[in-house]
């Protein structure tokens, strides 16, 4: 999907012992005048809360803009995803939107919070 520019998946290996501990993705949602992607994160649980998500994801923006050159980053986040949320805020992403009914999980479609970033 990377050769097509549709999605790119980044492994999140902790330095200390090159141990696998999540994930980082960037799905392309248009080109051209927009420049626009998606990103999603996945941390182990036993690693939440210890600083590898923020390192993972701010590492996963630079390379968002400048090698693979999106103008925005949006986050798509549940809205009672709160450890999501502060995730998103501390590598400077703003909150947007509430978008309703946005995405069928759990049988059902639920709202989402936006938030985004843009290329400085």
């Amino acid at each position: 999907m990377s050769k097509n520019d549709e999605a790119y998946v980044f492994g999140i290996f902790r330095k200390l012992d090159h141990k696998h501990i999540g994930k980082v993705e960037f799905s392309t949602i248009m080109r051209g005048e927009f420049q626009w992607g998606l990103i999603g994160y996945r941390l182990h649980n036993q690693f939440w809360r210890k600083g590898y998500g923020k390192e993972a994801v701010k590492g996963a923006l630079d390379i968002a803009f400048n090698d693979l050159k999106f103008h925005r980053i949006e986050a798509h986040i549940n809205i009672d995803n709160t450890p999501s949320i502060k995730l998103a805020e501390s590598v400077g992403m703003a909150f947007e939107c509430i978008r309703k009914g946005f995405i069928f999980e759990f049988g059902e479609w639920t709202d989402n919070l936006v938030f985004y970033i843009n290329s400085k």
